[in-house]
């Protein structure tokens, strides 16, 4: 017998879970707790915990959850998920309910999966080196907008933890579960499959990044492929025509009998299921045709197109008509923050995309940027380039080359070492030296930047997340709105 329990304010679900058989599901042993109780809602952060959650005690690469137990239950969880060998001392003989398990982290990945079995629903699955966030937001986006109860990652939420907690959070009646996954070693992305068990897929990009464990881009494909490893056969993973390594990603699939769908814009040239085409008149862009109907959209850059693409692939070879879709394209709204965000600045722009870096997204985004204003002016406003590996210096010095040949006017960077690579790379290219720049602080960037910038001109500023290149955006923009 399921029983019904008052659920906490930041879950919206009814599902809940019969203590005997969760401990059972978990391995683990039941204690102090009425077996015929259920446990609801989930929650692993103390700070966020409310009351009537259920507190699983994970351990992380800075801290163990066990720390915070007795916080947990004086704030109200109805129970924890604890390792026997880590409860506190103070703890150890109180009679609070609780699930003994041999490894809470894998106890909350177990709970995830077992969501996932009762859910009748499909799981979108998508993954990638980079896109996977934006392509993350169109597809909820146009979810949303064809069923409200659609439930997909939030934030950044796409790694062992911040999965399962989606899943666990999901509402059980929506039509999708739009679920990101994200990696920066071996073996992540594959147990995420098998844990969310995609319908269907997205792979968005194949590029360097996260190569302090994963070494080089065979190592990347061979890893983001594993979105496979939880997907029936017969289903489809849709890839952009022009994937890095297309060919391991294709004999993974060929194995288990996945469906490979490619897509790509016109003016590629590849070969591909589906080719979506942008309509430009004499007053401008239209929208674009796509399955052989047109789609009425606002103006849309060329990653913009890309990644909505995708999401509208993965719909229609999901079961979703053209019409829903094309009445969904209409309402979107394609800006997601912090990546490749338009932003006006005085007579000009301000490119936020200081969500995330590495030398694939650098390209992507410069091209784009180009493609849609070839001329004018551009700078580049930059942080170093995170999980890169031992070739960190030589990727550094590449961007710094393909920033000049992309006709950038000016170069702008904020500290670290690998700052000077980003130099050696403009100057290589044959960039003037005077018209590249290291700063230490982000003062000193944002005093010489205001000093002297085209007011006419477009501004990148783009930086891993260490770099918090956000930083800059806001002191900027609170600069410019005084």
């Amino acid at each position: 017998m399921i029983r019904r329990v008052k659920k906490s304010g930041h879950v919206n679900k009814e599902t809940v879970y019969p203590l005997k058989s969760l401990a059972q599901t978990l391995n683990g042993q039941l204690l102090h707790a009425d077996p015929s109780e259920s446990a609801g809602s989930v929650c692993i952060d103390s700070r966020t915990l409310q009351k009537g959650d259920w507190f699983v005690c994970i351990r992380g690469e800075r801290t163990d959850g066990h720390l915070y137990l007795q916080q947990a239950l004086e704030q109200g969880a109805s129970g924890a998920v604890v390792q026997t060998e880590r409860i506190p001392e103070s703890l150890l003989h109180t009679p609070f309910p609780q699930i003994r398990v041999a490894d809470p982290n894998l106890a909350l990945r177990e709970w995830a999966s077992l969501a996932r079995e009762q859910y009748s629903g499909k799981v979108l699955g998508i993954t990638g080196s980079n896109g996977k966030t934006s392509t993350k937001e169109l597809l909820s986006r146009l979810c949303l907008i064809i069923d409200k109860n659609t439930h997909a990652t939030r934030g950044n939420l796409n790694n062992l933890f911040g999965v399962p907690l989606t899943l666990l959070r999901a509402n059980p009646k929506a039509r999708w579960w739009v679920i990101e996954m994200g990696t920066n070693q071996f073996g992540e992305i594959g147990e995420l499959s098998r844990i969310s068990r995609p319908d269907g897929a997205i792979l968005t990009s194949i590029a360097e990044s996260h190569l302090e464990f994963l070494k080089n881009t065979e190592g990347v494909a061979a890893e983001k492929r594993d979105i496979m490893a939880g997907m029936s056969p017969g289903s489809s993973l849709v890839v952009p025509a022009d994937l890095k390594h297309l060919d391991l990603v294709q004999e993974k699939a060929k194995q288990q009998e996945i469906r490979i769908v490619r897509y790509a814009l016109e003016d590629q040239n590849q070969k591909a299921e589906w080719t979506v085409s942008r309509n430009i008149t004499s007053e401008g862009f239209k929208g674009f045709e796509l399955f052989g109907e047109n789609f009425t959209s606002g103006a849309l850059h060329p990653l913009q197109l890309r990644n909505l693409t995708a999401a509208l692939v993965l719909l229609y070879e999901n079961g979703v008509d053209a019409e829903q879709l094309q009445q969904a394209v209409s309402g979107l709204d394609f800006q997601v923050s912090g990546r490749f965000e338009w932003k006006r600045l005085d007579e000009g722009w301000l490119i936020d995309d200081s969500y995330n870096a590495n030398p694939g997204s650098f390209r992507g985004v410069l091209q784009s940027i180009r493609f849609m204003h070839p001329k004018t002016p551009l700078i580049a406003v930059i942080g170093p380039m995170a999980e890169l590996g031992e070739n960190a210096e030589q990727f550094h010095s590449e961007v710094g080359e393909v920033i000049y040949h992309s006709g950038c006017k000016k170069l702008l960077v904020l500290g670290g070492d690998l700052g000077e690579s980003y130099l050696e790379g403009w100057k290589n290219a044959g960039g003037p030296k005077e018209d590249a720049k290291r700063f230490e602080s982000l003062e000193e960037l944002q005093n010489d930047f205001q000093q002297d910038w085209d007011q006419k001109s477009i501004v990148l500023v783009k930086g891993s997340r260490s770099a918090a290149m956000e930083r800059f955006v806001k002191a900027i923009l609170n600069h410019e709105s005084e």
